[in-house]
């Protein structure tokens, strides 16, 4: 875990004509390199508060600061050097190529022709897709899920060290939502950025956040901790009821069967196979779908390195929970 990279000091944002405040009071910060997921019931405050990062909305009352350094304090240009931004598939320009939205912000930063190619180039092979095919496209051409991996590479174009990231997988059918979600965190995984993640699904939270910002109506902060923490130890009732009475199961969606103790493999006929990346959530599916008690688990080069029966999964649930 790094320094700060981004710190709200008693940030309040009230509307004009507004009674409320959207947002109240929120002091919180995110580490250097880890995703921080906003999430709340609608009309909570998360956009909002997202917004004010990146000065698309100044705050009424209190400070951001990037890096140590108030926001106010940092002109347009380089905020936008060290902030991406993505939103729903709606952000990307109709009439441009996927390769003009893509380098939308190296041109603003006036990068070189050949330059912001290889940089395109870079960026369309690291979300998945294949340069030569999809530069010369337009959006229209493409489906709701490689719009939004297009919406990704735009935003990390510039190379920024802090993303935002609004409902990035909010408009596409849940599979795709998955497979993006996957592929997501096996980016991070690589580039480290600090990310600030807006949804309004726990389950998304929950699987992406190294921290989550639980805000409740009025924009206060309810609990902001790792998803193990709310998950185990629900600072409220509010926060209690927004993650849901299927707490356990969430639980098991955090651990891999690779960080848990295997029994030695048994009974190898027909018992259900899986991946060592999968979770204990996914290996319960698995029994109940197949109506087997144990999976056997295989490591990454196809192996079998234990299994898990219905009892030790139990067992692990009752520490899970």
């Amino acid at each position: 875990m790094g320094d700060a990279m981004i710190e709200f000091r008693g940030v309040t944002k009230t509307y004009p004509g507004s009674e409320r405040p959207a947002v109240e009071n929120l002091s919180f910060e995110v580490p250097e390199g880890e995703i921080c997921v906003l999430v709340g019931p609608s009309g909570c405050g998360k956009t909002t508060t997202m917004r004010m990062i990146n000065r698309l909305i100044e705050p009424t009352e209190g400070e951001i600061l990037i890096g140590g350094e108030p926001n106010t304090r940092i002109s347009g240009t380089e905020l936008r050097r060290k902030i991406g931004y993505a939103i729903q598939q709606i952000g990307l320009f109709p009439h441009r190529t996927i390769a003009e939205n893509v380098g939308t912000v190296p041109s603003l930063l006036e990068w070189d022709r050949e330059r912001i190619r290889r940089r395109v180039d870079e960026l369309l092979e690291l979300v998945g897709l294949d340069p030569a095919g999809f530069r010369d496209r337009y959006p229209a051409e493409l489906s709701g899920g490689q719009q939004q991996r297009v919406g990704v590479a735009r935003a990390l174009a510039a190379d920024p060290p802090i993303m935002l990231m609004d409902e990035p997988f909010g408009a596409v059918d849940p599979i795709t939502r998955e497979r993006l979600q996957d592929e997501f965190l096996k980016i991070q995984q690589d580039i480290k950025k600090t990310i600030v993640f807006v949804t309004h699904d726990i389950d998304e939270a929950i699987k992406l956040g190294d921290r989550i910002a639980i805000l409740k109506e009025g924009g206060t902060l309810a609990q902001y901790d790792s998803p193990e923490n709310i998950l185990t130890s629900p600072a409220s009732e509010f926060v209690a009821s927004f993650v849901g009475a299927d707490r356990v199961l969430k639980r098991l969606s955090l651990t891999r069967l690779e960080e848990v103790e295997l029994d030695p493999p048994r009974g190898n006929g027909g018992l259900p196979r899986l991946p060592e990346q999968a979770s204990l959530k996914d290996a319960l599916s698995e029994m109940i779908g197949s109506g087997a008690e144990r999976v056997l688990v295989l490591s990454g080069d196809g192996g079998v390195r234990g299994s898990l029966s219905l009892d030790g999964l139990r067992r692990l649930s009752g520490r899970a929970g």
